[in-house]
């Protein structure tokens, strides 16, 4: 019996926090102008022993990086506020609608603007979480650009990744997991 060739394909509906705050990128409440992109790369740190000169015997992880790449294809004010998590809501003074954004004061910190990503590929059926990929802390540090020009515009939207709340660095599992199970879910 020959093994099943598993080639990725297709979209991801990527989802951004959890309850009914959670912004999806789906194809139908959200859209994309462009396929997303997820990185996640460790950070190593280089064992050098004197005894082989310049080569390098080990690599050790300290950390990791990471990052999610989402093209919006709406220009809303959700879709700033994701791409630029410096900002804060303008709201209506009659009934707390947001109906704006502003830059959020010195020393904001982004950590506590960090949501949950979820990443499930469109081709699977939503129960089937075998290939999500869930980081479990992500906010925008970067920029907030926009074109106009006489061509399709977008909002580009890059988060990035930090340490799960509760984290416990002499353990696995402080950052992402990948498949049904997350690691860190209350027994």
């Amino acid at each position: 019996m020959a093994n099943n060739i598993e080639v990725p394909f297709g979209l991801a509906d990527i989802t951004i926090g959890e309850g009914v705050e959670a912004i999806t990128f789906d194809g139908a409440a959200n859209f994309q102008a462009d396929g997303g992109e997820v990185t996640l790369t460790p950070i190593l740190q280089e064992v050098k022993i004197a005894d082989f000169g310049e080569s390098v015997y080990d690599e050790v992880v300290t950390g990791y990086t990471g990052r999610v790449l989402i093209v919006a294809a709406e220009d809303k004010i959700q879709m700033m506020k994701l791409a630029l998590s410096s900002s804060e809501d303008i709201t209506s003074t009659t009934n707390s609608e947001v109906v704006g954004l502003m830059d959020a004061k010195i020393g904001t910190s982004l950590r506590s603007k960090a949501k949950k990503v979820t990443i499930h590929p469109r081709n699977l059926p939503a129960s089937d979480k075998s290939k999500d990929i869930v980081i479990y802390k992500m906010a925008s540090n970067g920029d907030f650009t926009r074109s106009f020009a006489n061509e399709q515009g977008n909002v580009q939207i890059e988060l990035n990744m930090y340490p799960r709340d509760g984290m416990d660095a002499s353990k696995p599992g402080n950052f992402f997991y990948r498949g049904a199970i997350d690691p860190n879910a209350p027994l």
